[in-house]
Order: structure tokens, then sequence, then C-alpha cells
């Protein structure tokens, strides 16, 4: 199966989804799902970029603020692993801010079908993320063009961070999540060095054990929403 289009078309039809999709793109990569990888991109980027690709990257129309920082792929065993290391529900919606050309978003629901949206200020980035989840019929898959303190988060339950901002702006699309989090239980991961900083917030609680380095995933989550008094 190691021509794209037909990989792709399995897609279309859900026959090449969950763990039938990870087995794929490992085979075709030629590595060992088993063999944990070097930190940084690898021969399952390779694939999976060419899979994933429709057109040639486009090239940003925003420019960027002090605070924003540039866009850069998440290494795709990175979410290979966060898919598996997540407890999903079926009711799960899953948020990517920052998402840049929707690899991430896109790799989530193939992997786990929960529903998946990306948050992205860059529009031809945007645009280019819809038109490839498009091409493999992924209808919960969306990708809206917006400032992530302006964006609707409200029906996000996990949220993911490449540190793709920093500053002021992390401050307060931190509080805006903190606000969610205050009516039900969301989790967010970082990636990178945000991931320290979400540390600091005190309204969110590591889950498993601390290990890892920079480049690793951290997932956290909030303590729900306090008991009513009665």
């Amino acid at each position: 199966m190691s021509n794209p289009e037909l990989i792709r078309a399995e897609i279309r039809a859900g026959r090449c989804k969950g763990h039938v999709f990870r087995d794929v793109i490992f085979k075709e990569s030629g590595l060992d799902p088993d063999v944990p990888g070097e930190i940084g991109y690898d021969e399952l980027d390779e694939f999976v970029n060419g899979l994933l690709s429709i057109a040639e990257m486009p090239t940003p129309t925003v420019d960027l603020t002090a605070e924003m920082v540039e866009f850069y792929k998440t290494p795709a065993r990175v979410v290979v692993e966060l898919a598996e290391q997540v407890n999903w529900e079926p009711d799960d919606v899953f948020y990517d801010l920052g998402s840049g050309l929707g690899q991430v978003v896109i790799l989530v629901n193939i992997l786990t079908g929960v529903a998946a949206r990306g948050v992205e200020i860059e529009p031809v980035y945007c645009e280019y993320a819809q038109d490839c989840a498009s091409e493999m019929g992924l209808s919960r898959v969306e990708f809206v063009e917006a400032d992530v303190r302006d964006a609707d988060l409200s029906s996000g339950t996990v949220f993911f961070l490449f540190t793709p901002f920093k500053g002021e702006m992390f401050l307060q699309v931190m509080e805006r999540l903190r606000v969610l989090a205050s009516t039900r239980r969301i989790r967010v991961i970082g990636y990178g060095p945000c991931s320290a900083e979400i540390a600091r917030l005190g309204w969110l609680r590591r889950e498993g054990e601390e290990e890892g380095g920079e480049y690793s995933l951290k997932i956290f989550s909030s303590y729900g929403q306090p008991p009513t008094c009665r």
C-alpha cells in the first residue's frame, strides 16, 4: 500500500483508521513502532508529509507579533504518542491551538476518531489544512481562521499546544482555558518550552510520571467543576 493515493482512498472509505492507520504509516516508513525514536523528525515524518501534503506549502501572509512563534510541524511520532496516551471519550473534542498546516488535527482524528479542530491565524494555512481534510473525507475535522484569544473554544475538551505563542498572549489564552475549566474537566497537552509554563498554572495538575525533557509530551488535567454547595 505504498501509493499515497491508495492510502488516502482507504481513509476516505473508512478502512484505514485507528490502529490500522498507525500500522500502515510505520510499515511504509520502515520503522518499528515499538522502538523509541530520537527527538526531532525521522522517516515517519517524511512519509506522513507526503501522505498529507496536497500541494506545496503556501507562503504565509500574516506578520507575526513578537509573542507569536514561527510555525514548526509537530513530529509525527509525537502525534501518535499523543493519540495513544490520552484516555479518549467518544464525545471529546480535540483542539490544536496554532494548528499550522493541520497535520496534528488530521492525524488525531484518523488515529482516534474524535472530533478535531484547529485554530490558526494564518488564512492560507487554514485553507490548505481544510482542503487536505476534505480530500480524505474527514467530516469531523474543522479548521478555524482566528486569533486563539478570540476563537470559540467552548466545545473543546482536549487542547494541544506546540509552543505557538508566549508571554502575555500565552497567559491570555491560558486564562480562557481556566474559565472553561471552571465549568468542566479539560486536559491541556504541552510540547516544547510551553510545557514548563503550563506546569506553573495552579489550576492544572500533571498526569502520569514526571519524565522526559522539554521535547516530550506533558499532559495536564484541570480539577473540573467545583462541587455545588447545598
